[in-house]
């Protein structure tokens, strides 16, 4: 494992967590690996022993090593991090996962609304309505800038998700979504200074609704289908 002198910064702690977080995401760091000593991480990183000890604090809080006293610190064997956690972690360090994220979206996503345009009850077409509803309760401006924006929207494609009929992939659907919400931060902080973001994200949404109740299968999927790439061309803007 290459250790990489970490240039000032004010949160020197944070950026020594994060290379040590890409070591373990990446395979160099196993399992039970034990980390280098306090010694070597201050003289390879050039950082003081306060600065490392909160890194190893912010790693252990995270799941990602736990502490055996008096023999150092090990990267964690059991459980590990949540892992939406790891996914958040995993994006921050690189970028080009959050497109692989946006990829399986794409396919599950748009696949699900074609699937809920076809058999939706009117009570389920009901729970996705309800999502302008709450939306315009809270705000539309808000839809990006708030937790309770990013909760309503996770909210939309579970309720798309059971909206299928289809058991099987409902549970497939929602497993896969619990694994992508740890991108939802990520995305959210990104997206919140472009210009009339949240107004883009509610009018794609109502577009997908409208297409669902209508039982528009192939432009519910268009919907979502624009949706992503939004997402995507969006971000590649910011993240270039």
């Amino acid at each position: 494992m290459v250790l990489n002198r970490i240039e000032k910064s004010p949160d020197l702690p944070s950026l020594v967590a994060k290379q040590i977080i890409e070591h373990i995401t990446s395979g160099a760091l196993k399992p039970g690996d034990k980390l280098p000593s306090e010694h070597d991480m201050t003289k390879k990183f050039g950082i003081s022993r306060i600065s490392l000890r909160e890194a190893m604090k912010l790693l252990e809080a995270k799941g990602y090593i736990e502490s055996h006293g008096r023999r150092g610190k090990f990267v964690k064997v059991a459980g590990g991090p949540p892992l939406e956690s790891t996914i958040e972690d995993m994006i921050s360090v690189d970028h080009n996962k959050i497109w692989e994220l946006l990829a399986v979206r794409r396919l599950i996503d748009s696949e699900a609304a074609r699937m809920a345009a076809q058999s939706a009850t009117k009570s389920q077409i009901a729970l996705l309505k309800r999502f302008k509803s709450e939306a315009d309760k809270l705000g539309v401006t808000s839809l990006l800038l708030s937790k309770e924006g990013g909760k309503l929207y996770a909210r939309f494609y579970d309720d798309l998700a059971d909206a299928t009929n289809n058991t099987i992939f409902s549970h497939l659907m929602k497993s896969i979504s619990s694994l992508l919400k740890g991108a939802l931060p990520y995305s959210r902080q990104k997206l919140v200074g472009v210009a009339g973001a949240s107004e883009i994200f509610y009018t794609q949404h109502m577009k997908i609704i409208t297409a669902i109740e209508k039982g528009d299968a192939e432009g519910a999927k268009a919907s979502v289908i624009d949706h992503i790439d939004w997402l995507e061309k969006t971000l590649k803007k910011i993240l270039k």
